[in-house]
């Protein structure tokens, strides 16, 4: 289905020339050291997939789903004081003289020409709540918007039988705009709203794809009740964020439903300014892909150096157990059988004794190369079982030693693979020692600095 429409789907023939473009040139570059690291190639290329996407959340009847009908023109989704729609709704423009057609969760999490293949992990109760509607509308030309069921309090994974944020975290990070609404009653006060912008798209987006909009607010008992609710709205950001400034906050209401409208009229500049914001969603597409890209590969690039880090530095170890080792290799082939002989009347003829008595015959070698090989044996196997473990205990415990991390960016990137790091020195220490790490880490820098530089600099001409 979405594989058919991709061109028609671009926006025009420069975005898609470069979108493909791009993906040929990770595919080239990128997804071999994601695949020899464990990273999820195909995760990377979502985004890539499909038209720009504007994500709608917020709490239950904050009006996120009359919004859309207005903006699409028509009645497209349920609308209500209460909760009135439990599902993910995936909105998408029919092709010309296209059917309006619903399309169920299962198949849309598995068409690979669609970008939401990582939803699956999530199960078939989150299927069950997933849809997609393909609707004639023209603002849905060269967009897709998902309306997202509302956020409650004191909800659980198994109230709702799956991950309701893990779910809205997953749309984020594809989303190019993110419209997170409010209404004047739960200005900020619902838990899952909460967790949302406090952990959850934090984690997935930057914060400049995001919109708050406090909606409804015609509901309001005049201007001191707004004020009131404004206010509250600001606070509730505030330690929800964790920023001293606060984010614009569009103020907006529904013209068809307000009781009396002409007393907000004043607001509508709002409302264009807000609607504005989500049409110029696809000029953005290609900077926020490029976003995406950049973050995950310079994580990549952090892990690399930290394994590479790690690899030298128990390479340094390994080089001072290896001169002793070999010194005591040396001792033990030229006076090992000595001792044994002392100890057990054993061999008859010792290397050493042969050698100065002028009675050396070959055979005389084979026991101390013997033991010497035996010693160095010993050295792999305690330096395998005893040494490589506590090397890489002793490297998670100052994980952070690993890597250089100079800007807030990097602190921002290495925060989202922290924890892939410490679970691999865990997990497999021997694994990485046999790995080229400062090679990989040359061809990551090199595409950084130098192929996704010139998209950087040339993206915006060429879509």
């Amino acid at each position: 289905m979405a594989g058919e429409e991709r061109q028609a789907d671009s926006g025009g023939g420069g975005y898609e020339a470069l979108v493909t473009e791009l993906e040929l040139l990770l595919r080239r570059r990128v997804r071999p050291l994601f695949a020899l690291y464990g990273h999820d190639f195909e995760n990377l290329l979502a985004p890539l997939k499909w038209k720009p996407i504007v994500l709608v959340i917020g709490n239950y009847s904050s009006g996120k789903s009359t919004f859309i009908n207005e903006l699409l023109g028509q009645t497209v989704q349920r609308t209500g004081q209460s909760p009135t729609d439990d599902s993910f709704t995936i909105l998408a423009g029919a092709s010309p003289g296209q059917e309006p057609a619903e399309i169920p969760g299962s198949t849309v999490i598995r068409d690979p020409g669609l970008p939401f293949a990582r939803l699956e992990k999530f199960g078939e109760r989150l299927s069950a709540h997933l849809r997609l509607k393909q609707v004639a509308s023209p603002f849905l030309e060269k967009m897709v918007i998902i309306d997202t069921p509302g956020m409650l309090d004191s909800v659980t994974e198994r109230d709702r039988g799956y991950d309701y944020l893990g779910v809205v975290g997953e749309l984020a990070g594809l989303a190019d705009l993110i419209i997170l609404m409010f209404d004047p009653f739960k200005a900020g006060t619902i838990k899952e709203t909460y967790q949302a912008i406090r952990g959850t798209l934090p984690g997935s987006a930057s914060e400049d794809r995001v919109l708050y909009v406090l909606n409804r607010i015609d509901a309001c008992e005049g201007s001191v009740d707004l004020v009131r609710s404004y206010g509250t709205l600001c606070w509730n950001l505030s330690q929800m964020t964790g920023r001293k400034d606060i984010p614009r906050i569009f103020l907006t209401y529904s013209p068809e439903l307000a009781r009396d409208g002409a007393a907000f009229s004043a607001w509508d500049g709002e409302r264009r300014d807000l609607v504005e914001a989500i049409r110029g969603a696809p000029a953005k597409r290609i900077n926020h892909i490029l976003q995406d890209v950049d973050r995950e590969v310079r994580g990549l690039r952090l892990e690399v150096e930290a394994y590479a880090r790690f690899k030298s530095g128990f390479g340094a170890r390994l080089k001072n157990l290896a001169g002793f080792g070999s010194l005591a290799a040396l001792l033990l082939f030229f006076f090992g059988d000595l001792l044994l002989r002392y100890l057990t009347g054993l061999p008859e003829t010792p290397l050493l004794v042969g050698l100065l008595s002028g009675e050396f015959r070959p055979g005389l070698v084979l026991l101390p190369a013997s033991l010497a090989a035996l010693l160095f044996l010993l050295l792999y196997s305690w330096g395998k079982q005893v040494s490589l473990p506590r090397f890489a205990r002793e490297a998670g415990r100052e994980v952070e030693g690993l890597v250089l991390l100079d800007t807030a960016y990097k602190k921002d990137v290495w925060s989202r693979v922290r924890e892939r790091v410490l679970a691999r020195l865990a997990a497999e220490p021997h694994k990485l020692l046999w790995r080229a790490h400062r090679r990989h880490l040359r061809k990551i820098e090199r595409f950084l600095e130098r192929d996704l530089r010139r998209y950087y600099q040339h993206g915006a001409k060429k879509a």
